[in-house]
């Protein structure tokens, strides 16, 4: 009975750890680009990616192949040497679309405001990597 009891211990000890070590790599990650007449939206909470590309809207549910590609990509991105790009300059004439970009990964926070037509390179293939997940 001891060895039963000692057992189940272990068991639910483990699966709280592997269950608390999922929970860590969940990614999250928001961009949002609006202007007069245009707007860009690309969410994923929870493997659910939704893109809204001038109100043509697509949701999907990401497989695990999709998800481990993005992890991929996401961890070949240096976050600590992207800068914001947006001049306010550009932003009082209309001369840019202003994108916010907000990533949840690996417990790390990660906040930038980007010109939509200039994104620095690396975060703009994620974003065509997601629009174009089928």
């Amino acid at each position: 009975m001891k060895l039963l009891l000692n057992t189940l211990a272990l068991l639910l000890f483990f699966s709280l750890s592997c269950e608390s070590q999922e929970k860590n790599n969940d990614i999250s990650l928001t961009y949002f680009a609006q202007t007069r007449g245009f707007i860009y939206s690309l969410q994923l909470n929870d493997n659910l990616l939704e893109v809204n590309d001038n109100n043509s809207l697509k949701k999907l549910k990401l497989s695990e192949t999709h998800i481990s590609e993005l992890t991929k990509i996401l961890s070949e991105i240096d976050f600590d040497k992207i800068e914001s790009n947006i001049s306010i300059d550009d932003l009082s004439v209309d001369k840019a679309i202003k994108g916010n970009f907000n990533l949840v990964f690996n417990t790390k926070k990660y906040s930038f405001e980007f010109d939509h037509n200039h994104l620095p390179k690396k975060i703009k293939q994620l974003l065509s990597y997601m629009e174009d997940t089928k």
